[in-house]
């Protein structure tokens, strides 16, 4: 049961609301028409890849704080890497906050908008309280539910595909790589955090069946997209597709609500690891207030300056992950030593 509660945790922190609206897998795939589908297959060994070594990572270490896992990564504590993965996941949790709020149409500083960001501030202090268990449990409960509305909206609007290319397919492999860096590198503490105790055969399984459910499910999303063109045009288009039926529209939407939910959680979880305060309760406030004051300003600017820095980092995470060592008897020692320095400063 643990296993299957893991495999739709992995799913949970990388389908968020650009994925399951249509429109990131549109930007990063649909566009490329039929040589799309190309991309799938090597996908799936990047995601099965990358996926299972952090798994395996997570198994044979008690990954407790986010330093600890980059030193075993990165083989090194350096402060520009964890600033810049603090930088990250605070903007990725403004941004999710952010999206909850727009996707309601709620009017910025009025009391309806302060009244939902004092709900997710409870929900969220009470998912952060019970950690990587209470995410476990969410997305173990509510994304098979997710995926199966998912998959009726598109065989809903399955018809006569078209082949539209809207952009040059030299870019195509680039658009691939960039998708699996960086959502690896938007969960990958929380895949490590959650396989502590398994096997190399449990890793293994995990990592393919989550690699396959994602990759299948893309392949949903891109051939109902290629049947309904007119759809792009608009912000979510499968949101848009669902808006045919009134009932399947309120349900689809819901999902969404679930998919951001989820991925906020888990970057809330990742940037929690960065605190080491004695009271725990200031550990698990601390960084929802400071996403919930962001997600006050008007992103913009400062997402067109940092969601590139995000994908860069992605890349040399993924790279760094490739060239990591598993066996890690060695480093050990320093990583305690690391972690022990960090909790000090910060005390």
């Amino acid at each position: 049961m643990k296993q299957i509660k893991i495999i739709f945790l992995i799913i949970g922190t990388i389908i968020g609301a650009g994925f399951i609206s249509g429109k990131e897998v549109f930007e990063f795939f649909s566009k490329f028409g039929y040589y799309s589908y190309l991309v799938i297959l090597p996908m799936f060994f990047c995601l099965y890849y990358f996926i299972t070594k952090l798994l395996l990572i997570g198994a044979n270490n008690k990954i407790n704080n986010i330093e600890k896992l980059n030193l075993i990564i990165f083989k090194k504590d350096n402060k520009i890497i964890k600033v810049f993965t603090f930088l990250s996941f605070i903007i990725l949790s403004s941004t999710m906050i952010s999206a909850i709020n727009t996707s309601f149409n709620v009017e910025w500083f009025s009391p309806k908008h302060f009244l939902n960001l004092a709900l997710l501030l409870v929900i969220s202090c009470i998912v952060l309280h019970y950690d990587i268990s209470s995410l476990l449990n969410i997305c173990g409960f509510l994304l098979p539910m997710v995926l199966c509305v998912l998959i009726i909206v598109c065989f809903a609007n399955f018809n006569s595909p078209t082949n539209i290319i809207l952009n040059s397919i030299v870019l195509m492999p680039y658009n691939a790589l960039n998708y699996v860096c960086r959502n690896v590198f938007l969960s990958y503490f929380v895949i490590a955090k959650s396989s502590f105790g398994l096997n190399t055969k449990q890793c293994k399984r995990i990592g393919f069946f989550a690699s396959v459910i994602l990759c299948l499910v893309m392949i949903f999303i891109i051939t109902c997209e290629l049947c309904n063109h007119k759809a792009l045009d608009y912000p979510m288009p499968l949101l848009f597709l669902a808006s045919k039926n009134n009932i399947l529209y309120i349900i689809y939407f819901c999902c969404i609500q679930v998919a951001i939910l989820t991925t906020l959680f888990s970057t809330l979880v990742t940037l929690k690891s960065f605190f080491h305060f004695k009271k725990n309760i200031t550990n698990i406030i601390l960084p929802i207030l400071i996403c919930i004051v962001l997600s006050l300003i008007k992103f913009d600017t400062f997402v067109s300056i940092l969601y590139p820095i995000v994908g860069i980092l992605g890349f040399y995470f993924c790279y760094a992950l490739t060239f990591s060592n598993l066996s890690l008897q060695n480093p050990n020692k320093h990583i305690h030593n690391a972690c022990n320095k960090t909790q000090n400063k910060s005390t």
